[in-house]
């Protein structure tokens, strides 16, 4: 996994493959190597999830949203797709 916490409270709506591939599978996208390795890491059964960090992070500027791999419930991996 990388450095970053996801919470569990910051999972917000299911997204599929295909649509993270139509946003990051062009080698010419900023999250390609990183959206690849997500990809690779996934396992039958697991599930990719939109995160948003709470509003008080934004207001500090340490606001993350991207997307987590989860895994029997709990985050495995995930790539920031945008921060603060």
């Amino acid at each position: 996994m990388t450095g970053l916490v996801v919470s569990p409270d910051w999972l917000d709506k299911p997204v599929s493959v295909e649509e993270l591939d139509a946003d990051y599978g062009a080698p010419s996208s900023g999250l390609h190597a990183e959206w690849e390795k997500l990809k690779s890491e996934m396992h039958p059964g697991d599930r990719l999830v939109r995160f948003v960090s709470p509003i008080e992070s934004w207001q500090h500027l340490a606001g993350r949203a991207g997307i987590a791999l989860v895994r029997d419930g709990k985050v495995i991996d995930a790539i920031v797709t945008m921060m603060n």
